[in-house]
């Protein structure tokens, strides 16, 4: 009794990795999310919505599709739960993102509050990285550093709508918007640069080749119903083999 409480007792994170995780926000991907949050900025002020509404929405949604909903419903004076069922909407895509990060991440018998953080900062940018990198780490140190790239990523964010928002009069509004695409851009073309099995090509390939026809037959849950399918799909012909040690 007394060796099985030593062992849950025992395991701790190693929350030197924060610093790692910190400097890991300095790269392509923090570049891309600095770019379209630069473009948010713009779109905030563009909707006459305060800038601190948008930073705000950055704190608590850190979605940018979610982000744009909200302030662009809030500007055209949506009913609350309106607002509150098209956020939750766009946000649903993102409950198999944090499953799957979580259950890379979790260190057994450790404190479980830093995976609710964790899963506070998980968007598709941290998927991606989680999903391309953080393997390569001891797992005690996997958690740690991610929240060090989340919450260095947020900081980031934070200031760059600042500067998106002072300087919109500057950017055309139609720039400002594809600024915002920017990281959905990214996700895509990251999707195959992580791609390790015919069945990650088949599902990327598939749901974008579906995404026009569910946005024709079902525009507003059209990338749900094209990633389900695709997806399905894609692991009904090309099973992927199980993967260890995650």
């Amino acid at each position: 009794m007394s060796d099985q409480t030593t062992v849950e007792t025992a395991a701790q994170y190693d929350w030197s990795a924060l610093a790692g995780g910190m400097r890991g926000a300095f790269g392509v991907a923090g570049l891309v999310m600095a770019s379209s949050f630069l473009g948010f900025g713009a779109l905030v002020r563009s909707l006459d919505v305060t800038l601190a509404s948008g930073l705000l929405s950055t704190v608590t949604v850190w979605a940018l599709p979610g982000q744009v909903v909200l302030l662009s419903m809030m500007a055209h004076g949506a009913a609350l739960i309106a607002t509150a069922l098209a956020v939750t909407l766009t946000a649903i895509r993102l409950l198999p993102m944090v499953v799957l990060v979580l259950a890379r991440v979790r260190l057994e018998h450790a404190p479980r509050w830093p995976e609710f953080l964790l899963a506070h900062f998980t968007a598709i940018t941290i998927w991606v990285i989680a999903n391309q990198s953080v393997e390569t780490l001891p797992r005690e140190r996997r958690l740690p550093w991610l929240l060090g790239l989340g919450g260095t990523l947020m900081a980031g964010m934070l200031v760059m709508a600042s500067v998106g928002y002072a300087l919109a009069d500057l950017l055309p509004a139609l720039l400002a918007a594809g600024l915002v695409f920017l990281t959905p851009a990214f996700f895509f073309i990251s999707l195959f640069g992580g791609a390790r099995y015919r069945f990650d090509y088949a599902a990327a390939i598939l749901g974008a080749a579906l995404g026009p026809f569910a946005m024709e037959i079902f525009p507003d849950f059209d990338l749900l119903v094209s990633g389900v399918v695709g997806g399905t799909v894609a692991y009904l012909v090309f099973p992927p083999r199980r993967r260890r040690g995650i």
